[in-house]
């Protein structure tokens, strides 16, 4: 007959066996106790019914397919016997206590080696470990080298004895559930970030020894917030628990696969000798993704950014080994998606950015950010007419460019709290007459909240100002986003007015300019720089300024050149028939007083 593991249950199910046999395994097999170390919960026991029943030798034993186990063992010199040599054989076949007075006398028992040799057993007294559904797995046993009759009481505190273990066994059941579940994902079955950290440790050891890498990988998949968007949270659960199954049916069984947190996987590949190892399962995951998932009814493609680093060769510390393949990850993830490894020549830039958004996140609460005013005056008198708001944050080691900061902001979400406060801000100046008008840049994540209109409305309402007074400044390429025009005509329902920025560098669309409610152009500083200068070059961009305010004036538009910086170019762009001038000639952005 074929032999078997006895823990694995799977393979024991392939048995010839009886059905009532092949459910006791079963039971015994959900256990999972064959083979594992002592534990002191049942080494008491034993012990404690040695001496009650003033005996040398007592067990907790289970009996598996074709041989008896101790997992408490008092006195006997031998940690299993095989199973046709077991007095316990004999207990799991009845429901009551099997009482053994002299071996030598009985039949069924005396030419057993543990009778004619050590341990020289001559006395048993065995209750069977019965569990709640009513199988037999095991017995408690004592076991003397005399001739013993036992009593009545002697049977019901073996019993007793046999019940304390099997509580015992349900507890550590038990708390080996609950420790599953506390490292478990709950949705995807696939090991948390707390069962990762600790298999990290031991492959991370292991490797130490062995001299071979452990390659840590860490996927975001790309756009997954459309799906929930879209689709549902429902789908985006069932989406997140067929990529979790690609995922684990990608590498091999010795590595591992986890879930972080939201759509975020880590892949854990171990034993591996060098980079080509990781490339097979990179391609392998690459060929997995490759086919649609199927969410409903719905096709879905799944894109992901994977970040890879190497252990110990980019770092020995685990804390930095994977802030590493996080680096490695969002760089991925802004060339488009794909794989690479940390590159720390390449990756400075990347750790400086994930420093900063750190710091960024508590930027406001720390009191970090500032709103300076640049004034807008008129290009016929230059008269000021009102104040552009420009957003500072001024970290202990310096000023943060707004160019380093503001895309930071934007990827992160964080636009949306700090923008919010910059309104706060510009109504604060409005309120105290500090300015008589204001222009505020608004990011497109911003204009994509859908309680926006009803913040700003709100805002304008507690501090007590005309909405004529404020202008919101958004990008061309915001005007690609078609709902936007809806929000577009909220605002300036609300009396609002709303300028294009940095117009002639985006996506410029006649249409749009004829379609939505914007009343401003702002010139890009761009089209300004060449201006005045007696070149080809100057000349044509006198000439392209030209053309932009024509169009402007023909839309009913306003104009306002950024960036000037001489008085011959704002007496040039006055001739020109721009209406409004910003830039250095008339003041630099600064608080206010």
């Amino acid at each position: 007959m074929t032999t078997i593991q006895e823990t694995d249950p799977a393979e024991a199910s392939m048995i010839s066996l009886t059905n009532e046999e092949h459910d006791r395994l079963a039971a015994l097999y959900r256990y999972d106790i064959l083979d594992t170390s002592p534990e002191p919960q049942f080494d008491r026991l034993v012990t404690m019914a040695s001496h009650f029943f003033d005996l040398p030798m007592a067990l907790v034993s289970f009996i598996g397919k074709d041989r008896q186990w101790f997992k408490a063992n008092h006195g006997v010199p031998f940690s299993e016997t095989p199973r046709c040599e077991s007095f316990c054989t004999v207990t799991i076949a009845q429901d009551d206590v099997l009482l053994i007075p002299d071996t030598t006398l009985d039949e069924r028992f005396h030419s057993y080696p543990a009778v004619l040799a050590e341990p020289y057993i001559r006395s048993y007294a065995g209750a069977p470990l019965i569990t709640p559904d009513g199988q037999n797995i095991g017995t408690f046993c004592v076991l003397g080298a005399e001739p013993r009759a036992f009593s009545t009481d002697d049977q019901n505190m073996l019993k007793a004895f046999a019940e304390m273990a099997m509580d015992e066994l349900r507890l550590r059941q038990a708390l080996l559930d609950l420790s599953q579940m506390a490292m478990t994902d709950a949705l995807t079955s696939l090991p948390n970030r707390v069962q990762f950290r600790q298999r990290l440790v031991d492959a991370c050891q292991r490797a130490d020894t062995s001299g071979e890498k452990v390659v840590l990988g860490l996927l975001d998949l790309d756009r997954f917030k459309l799906i929930n968007d879209t689709l549902g949270h429902g789908a985006g659960d069932a989406l997140l628990s067929e990529v979790a199954h690609r995922l684990k049916a990608s590498v091999a069984s010795s590595d591992l696969v986890a879930r972080l947190s939201g759509d975020e996987f880590v892949v854990l590949l171990t034993d591996v000798r060098s980079a080509p190892d990781a490339e097979r399962v990179v391609q392998r995951l690459q060929r997995m993704f490759a086919a649609p998932f199927l969410v409903g009814e719905q096709e879905v493609f799944v894109h992901w950014s994977l970040g890879l680093s190497v252990y110990p060769d980019d770092a020995q510390e685990l804390d930095v080994l994977l802030s590493h393949a996080d680096t490695a990850m969002y760089r991925a993830k802004r060339a488009g998606g794909g794989h690479t490894y940390f590159q720390a020549h390449q990756d400075q830039r990347t750790l400086l950015e994930v420093e900063r958004l750190a710091a960024l996140h508590h930027a406001l609460e720390r009191d970090e950010l500032r709103v300076y005013f640049q004034p807008v005056v008129h290009a016929e008198n230059h008269a000021v007419v009102g104040h552009e708001t420009l957003l500072r944050w001024a970290r202990p080691s310096g000023l943060v460019s707004p160019l380093d900061f503001i895309p930071l902001a934007e990827t992160s979400g964080l636009i949306v709290p700090i923008g919010r406060w910059v309104l706060w801000q510009a109504v604060e100046a409005l309120r105290t007459r500090r300015v008589e008008n204001v222009s505020v840049n608004v990011s497109a994540v911003e204009f994509r909240q859908p309680d926006y209109v009803a913040y700003l409305r709100e805002l304008l309402n507690l501090g007590g100002v005309d909405p004529r007074r404020m202008w919101l400044e958004l990008t061309e390429s915001s005007l690609l986003e078609p709902h936007f025009a809806s929000v577009l005509r909220e605002v300036h329902a609300l009396g609002v007015q709303t300028a294009l920025d940095d117009f002639g560098t985006g996506y410029s669309s006649l249409t749009a300019l004829a379609t939505l409610p914007v009343q401003m152009l702002k010139i890009d500083r761009s089209f300004i720089m060449g201006i005045g200068d007696d070149t080809t070059a100057g000349q044509h961009a006198l000439e392209v300024m030209r053309g932009i305010v024509t169009l402007a004036n023909a839309y009913g538009l306003t104009t306002v050149a950024e960036g000037i910086e001489t008085q011959v170019q704002a007496d040039l762009l006055r001739q020109l028939g721009c209406s409004y001038l910003q830039g250095y000639l008339f003041g630099r952005p600064a608080p206010l007083p």
